[in-house]
């Protein structure tokens, strides 16, 4: 896999294709590569279409976080039900380092995807991994969650980011 710079791709904020196992592409290959990918740059999820690829697919999980799933790609995913309670918590994003953001989302989500053998899973989440699994489907649709906090909120936290990065170098 080539090396990708994270944020830099157009494909960013477009809606992803759906990914056909017939057309021959390896998914065994594209889930080992985007997890190394992943693991290597310290995320717990990534998108296919942050790192330039047009498909409807990403990866997540960690080794590192209890309770947290080993790394897995999720192919075509998609949520057939979710709760009508939400809970705010901070997020971060492998596309924005060193930006994190409240953003509100579903407490627990029923999802439904095909693992890189093109079986269909069906599986309720809630906590960490369905902020997880919402974030990444987010990135398939075009969206970042940049696109979830006001402007004020974003240029406010960009602008501290920058000055703390200032400080850093200054030291």
């Amino acid at each position: 896999m080539e090396e990708f710079k994270l944020g830099q791709h157009e494909t960013l904020y477009q809606v992803s294709e759906p990914w056909d196992f017939s057309e021959g592409y390896d998914a065994s290959s594209l889930e080992k590569d985007m997890c190394e990918f992943m693991i290597k740059n310290k995320g717990i999820g990534l998108a296919a279409n942050q790192i330039g690829i047009l498909k409807r697919v990403f990866v997540m999980g960690s080794t590192t976080i209890p309770g947290f799933p080993k790394p897995f790609a999720v192919f075509n995913p998609e949520i057939i039900n979710h709760s009508d309670n939400t809970v705010l918590d901070e997020e971060g994003c492998l596309s924005f380092p060193g930006l994190y953001f409240k953003v509100s989302r579903p407490e627990w989500i029923e999802a439904k995807f095909q693992d890189r053998d093109g079986n269909v899973h069906e599986v309720k989440m809630d906590g960490y991994v369905a902020k997880c699994f919402q974030h990444e489907l987010d990135h398939l649709n075009g969206i970042c969650y940049t696109d979830r906090v006001s402007k004020l909120k974003l240029d406010l936290a960009i602008k501290k980011m920058r000055k703390n990065k200032k400080y850093a170098r200054a030291k």
